[in-house]
């Protein structure tokens, strides 16, 4: 599996847990001028196994709260950053998840908790991959990297 394929999986599962479980439909994927540099909560999840690695989610403020309030069924103001911040965690849960039972379904991944990470630059993906969204009231950002590449037997055979 290359980056190119766990790019296109990234893509794919984001945007299905977006709408399937958040009710957000994402309006295109975003370019660097789509991605301002306001506030943003940002949420890391670890996992262990052929390969380990971490996928990194991060959301504009505004558009947190409105996935928050959609997937709890409650109205924004009512939400405390506590609640919005747990949301965020389970969606960069549900996105690992996802990316890796679509691109390692016969492998066993233990997830670690997610957590928030404090605001700052996000890190770079070493091998791995980036799908930038761009929402009807802001973005969102997620990373995946991994410590080798996916499926290390079938690139050996492919050598």
């Amino acid at each position: 599996m290359n980056d190119q394929t766990l790019a296109q999986a990234l893509a794919e599962c984001t945007e299905e847990v977006l709408e399937q479980m958040f009710f957000v439909r994402p309006l295109s994927d975003a370019t660097d001028e789509d991605l301002p540099a306001s506030h943003h909560l940002i949420a890391d999840v670890d996992f262990a196994g052929e390969p380990s690695g971490h996928l990194i989610l991060s959301v504009s403020q505004q558009a947190a709260r409105s996935i928050a309030a959609d997937f709890l069924a409650e109205e924004e103001p009512v939400l405390s950053e506590q609640q919005v911040g747990e949301v965020v965690c389970e969606l960069a849960n549900i996105i690992c998840g996802s990316v890796l039972t679509r691109v390692e379904s016969s492998a066993l991944f233990r997830l670690g908790s997610p957590r928030l990470l404090p605001q700052g630059p996000q890190p770079k993906p070493q091998q791995g991959a980036v799908q930038s969204l761009k929402l009807w009231n802001g973005n969102l950002t997620v990373a995946m990297s991994t410590e080798s590449s996916l499926c290390p037997a079938e690139n050996e055979s492919e050598s």
